[in-house]
């Protein structure tokens, strides 16, 4: 058995390439830092610089008795106008073969809850070859004495679009595959679905409606009938927690007057109807016939939840903006899509994990509150699997937008297959609801002036994964010690 291959752990946030190497040296052990009820990974990449091997096989040992769980993830390579990129993430046992000069990437997953005792934990990664142990690499975890708020996650709102799923997954039980969808959204990786699994009206639906992790919930509109409209308020406002997170999304990006006036209709009929609704609108600009008026003033007669595209923010004043209207009591989020590129943050599948992460940072630093994402299975030119480009129509170079899931169907599963970017998505939600904790604890400015070490602004950043990592876990060991206290 040649002692010759190239063992490398990485963050979650450094894409590994098939192709990636790094000749100056291997990194054969690895520290991670988790907080309690948390999840926080890394990569464990194998690559033989000469011939195929076969017949590998990863195996984590040590404490896994003492309340944290371990997960290992196969990454797989999707093709993006010829280029792969890991994206697709699923468990197939950490068995594997290696081709010669192409990496075989693992994320290893470390998730604690509230029982789990903080402190110090020891790992090892077997990496075995046709039954012989080839390495044993070691792996130190750290739980921090601080929690992820169990009772109130971020707002969001991911759609799960039907029409596209069911274009792609094939299913017996459309409604069952669904609420699978929904469900791992919801709870592996803290984000909330579009519309609810169930109809609002069906009793099933109150259990997810009373979920402290459900913070937002769209109701219907489109083709509903007054009377419908009627029946959901009647049962949402017999519970304040219900109609409190309920909200309408009925116009998207709006360009011309003609928009607005959409907007008008839409806030009159609801507020006959559906009194003291919330209507959330996504907007990107000023409207290209209002004679220099303004979005957020024709915005703001309405009960809105404020929503500009991120890349707004490289306007100073909009912080100041969306502040006030938080501090009066407005909702505030934001969203990205098909835009807005480099140099801003996104989720498209061939930028590096740090974007993704730092994108959810930057949201800390101006103070939103929520985020929006318009789609995760926009599948309707055909299997992400397969097709990267969802929007064509907008930019064939918008690899993954929209599209965040993969087609479990293709696998044998009857549900979705997540993406390194929503592992890497949870890991910077969890982040925000850190800095929260650490804002109560020493104050605003530490938490902001921790944050610029990475990101000022929308625009300026230093993109190096490690530094990243290290800021993490400096804020992080500091409140674990406040709490220690």
């Amino acid at each position: 058995m040649e002692k010759n291959l190239h063992i490398m752990f990485n963050s979650m946030d450094k894409k590994i390439l098939p192709k990636t190497y790094f000749p100056f040296g291997k990194i054969e052990s690895y520290s991670i830092c988790v907080a309690q009820n948390a999840t926080e990974g890394c990569q464990f990449s194998v690559l033989s610089k000469e011939c195929e091997r076969k017949n590998l096989r990863i195996e984590i040992v040590g404490d896994t008795d003492k309340g944290v769980k371990v997960e290992l993830l196969r990454e797989h390579y999707v093709s993006c106008e010829g280029a792969l990129y890991p994206d697709p993430v699923f468990c197939d046992g950490g068995c594997f073969d290696l081709e010669e000069l192409k990496n075989v990437t693992y994320i290893i997953n470390f998730s604690t809850t509230l029982g789990t005792i903080p402190g110090n934990y020891d790992f090892k990664v077997n990496l075995y070859e046709n039954g012989e142990l080839y390495g044993q690499y070691n792996l130190w975890l750290k739980v921090w004495n601080f929690a992820i708020n169990p009772e109130k996650y971020m707002d969001t709102s991911f759609g799960i679009d039907q029409r596209w799923l069911f274009l792609q997954h094939k299913t017996e039980n459309p409604e069952t595959t669904f609420k699978n969808y929904y469900d791992t959204l919801l709870n592996r990786y803290h984000v909330c679905g579009r519309f609810l699994p169930y109809d609002i009206l069906d009793p099933r639906a109150d259990e997810y409606m009373s979920n402290p992790r459900v913070t937002t919930f769209h109701v219907p509109l489109e083709g509903v009938s007054d009377e419908r409209l009627v029946a959901y308020y009647n049962k949402l406002k017999s519970n304040p927690v219900w109609f409190d997170k309920a909200m309408f999304y009925a116009v998207d990006e709006p360009q011309c007057m003609a928009d607005y006036d959409r907007i008008k209709a839409v806030y009159e009929r609801l507020e006959k109807l559906f009194p003291d609704h919330k209507q959330v609108v996504p907007y990107y600009m000023d409207p290209r016939d209002g004679e220099g008026k303004r979005a957020v003033d024709l915005l703001s007669p309405y009960n809105i939840v404020w929503c500009p595209k991120s890349s707004l923010f490289k306007a100073d004043w909009l912080k100041g903006y969306m502040n006030d209207k938080a501090e009066k009591g407005d909702r505030t989020w934001w969203y990205c899509c098909w835009e807005p590129p480099l140099p801003y943050a996104n989720l498209f599948i061939d930028m590096e994990g740090f974007y993704h992460r730092v994108l959810f940072w930057q949201q800390y630093l101006y103070g939103i509150k929520g985020f929006l994402y318009w789609q995760t299975t926009h599948w309707n030119n055909g299997s992400p699997w397969d097709v990267t480009s969802p929007v064509p129509e907008l930019s064939y170079y918008c690899f993954g937008d929209g599209s965040l899931f993969y087609n479990g169907d293709k696998i044998g599963i009857d549900g979705p297959v997540g993406s390194l970017r929503l592992e890497i998505i949870r890991s910077a939600i969890e982040d925000y609801h850190m800095f929260e904790l650490a804002e109560k604890a020493f104050g605003r400015d530490y938490v902001v002036e921790e944050i610029n070490k990475i990101t000022t602004n929308v625009r300026e950043y230093c993109d190096d994964h490690r530094l990243l990592a290290r800021v993490r876990d400096e804020i992080g060991n500091k409140l674990s010690e406040y709490y220690s206290m």
